[in-house]
Parts: C-alpha cells; structure tokens; sequence
C-alpha cells in the first residue's frame, strides 16, 4: 500500500506493541540459531526437520525463509499474516512420519507430527523463549511485566498453528516452568538425529562459512540451557567464554548507537513507512 492509492493498511499487531518492539531489533538473528537447536532437542521435532526439511542442502535458504514466515507473522498486516501462517500449515501438513530409531524415552516407531498440540507447543515455547532471551542477552533486561506483555501478545497467533491457547500456561513464568520441566523429565532429550542437524544450523557444514560460523556458534552454544548444552556436546574454552562476555556487553554499547537501516529488521521499518505515509494524509 501507498499513499497514492489512498488504502488504510492494518496491521495484525499494533505498533506499540511489546511484540514488535522486542522483534524488531537485528540483533536478535543471532538467537535464530539458538531457537532452532532447543526446537530440535526434542526427538519428534528433530525427526521430522531430518526427513522432511531442506536444512541439509540450503541451509541459508531455509534459514531467510524460516525468518521471512517469522517476521510475517509479527509484522505483517492482517492478510500478509493469514498467508504467513497458510503456508506454515501447508510446509507441516506433509511433514509426518515415525521415528526411526529409539530416542530417550521415545521408541522406535512414534509417530510425529508437527500439528501435533504437544510437538507445537515445544516449538512455540521456544520461540517465545528465545526471543526474549536473545532481547535480554543483547539488548537491555526487561520487567516482568513486559515479559508478560509479549507473551500475551505472542499468544494471539498460535491457533493457526495447532497450539490451544486455553492449555498454555497463565503466565511467561510458566512458560519457562514447562520447557525446564520438558528437559529435566527426558520429555525433551537431544539424540543422535539433532547432533547430526545442528553443524548445519550453525553454519558449520560449509567451510567458507567458517569466519561467521564459528562466532556465531560459540554466542549459540553459552547461551543454551546447560543441559542442552551437554547434550548436544558442545563446550567452551574459558577464554571462548570470555569472549563471548565481552562481546555481549560490546554489543549492548553499541546497539542504542546504531541507525534505524542497521538497527531493525526490514519488515519492521516498512511497516513503519507505512504508518508514516498514513499518518501524513491523515486530515
């Protein structure tokens, strides 16, 4: 929409939002590797990304598409977001099966599905999560309340997306409560499938990656639960550690300094063209 056509466009989410403030900042790209690996500590979620996703020969591809959907659905206007979460169900509607081989305390031969309530409540815990964290981490600690807030925000999309907002839990601390209690009871245990995922979520998979892999991977892997971590087997040196305190606070210096074009992420700022061009025709 322009000025020029004289259309009202309306957003699915408002402007002031939490949810379009916490999503709107670069930075929080370098979580997408994160969410990705807690998405995938799960057994069913790893085994349907494994036999139905293309992460394993266009892992860039899967990467911005994966995204493009993601930023969509929070900065989209109410039809860009209808067809974003239309093409989420028609990507996961093949994506079925059973798993091949015993993981923790999953027996060969469970099925999975991606529309499963169970398996869509893991994966959108983890983006709520990670989102959060990755904002936390990079950006400024945030108050419970605003916590609260884009949760609460974030809620309004998951029906599309098999998840029953009725049976998530009241609060972001609950949350936070169910995938703690998700990985301490083995409901979610990183196998062998996940580990031979991940090189390439991380970018590993290709050499001339390796000068943007290797940070990246090193912010991936401090920043995991501990016992994710471990299972997936990664470790830190002490001085990988420190560099990785240091480029954190580096990072929360330099972000307030950056321009809008380098600070947010594109949907956002077409979104606020937008409103700018709309607000300048208003009478």
């Amino acid at each position: 929409a322009t000025a020029d056509d004289q259309v009202t466009v309306e957003f699915y989410y408002s402007p002031d939002s939490m949810i379009w403030k916490i999503n709107r900042e670069q930075i929080l790209l370098l979580g997408g590797a994160r969410a990705l690996l807690m998405q995938i500590a799960h057994p069913l979620v790893a085994e349907s990304v494994y036999e139905h996703s293309y992460v394993f020969t266009k892992p860039y591809l899967r990467l911005k598409r994966t995204l493009d959907l993601t930023l969509s659905m929070v900065f989209g206007t109410v039809e860009e977001v209808q067809q974003a979460t239309d093409e989420i169900d028609r990507v996961h509607r093949p994506a079925t099966g059973r798993l091949a081989t015993t993981t923790g305390h999953y027996p060969s031969g469970t099925p999975y599905n991606p529309r499963n309530p169970k398996l869509a409540q893991w994966v959108y815990a983890t983006l709520v999560e990670g989102a959060l964290h990755g904002y936390e981490t990079y950006i400024q600690p945030l108050s419970d309340t605003d916590k609260q807030a884009y949760y609460e925000d974030s809620k309004r999309s998951v029906e599309p997306l098999g998840v029953k907002a009725s049976r998530l839990p009241a609060t972001y601390d609950g949350i936070l409560d169910y995938m703690h209690t998700a990985v301490e009871s083995g409901e979610v245990v990183v196998g062998d499938t996940a580990r031979k995922i991940a090189p390439f979520i991380l970018l590993q998979s290709r050499r001339l990656a390796f000068p943007v892999s290797y940070p990246i991977s090193r912010l991936t892997y401090a920043h995991l639960p501990e016992k994710v971590r471990e299972q997936y087997g990664y470790s830190l040196h002490p001085l990988e550690s420190f560099g990785v305190n240091l480029g954190v606070t580096l990072t929360r210096y330099m972000i307030p300094l950056l321009p809008s074009i380098m600070r947010h992420v594109q949907p956002y700022r077409r979104a606020q063209a937008i409103l700018q061009q709309q607000a300048g025709r208003t009478p």
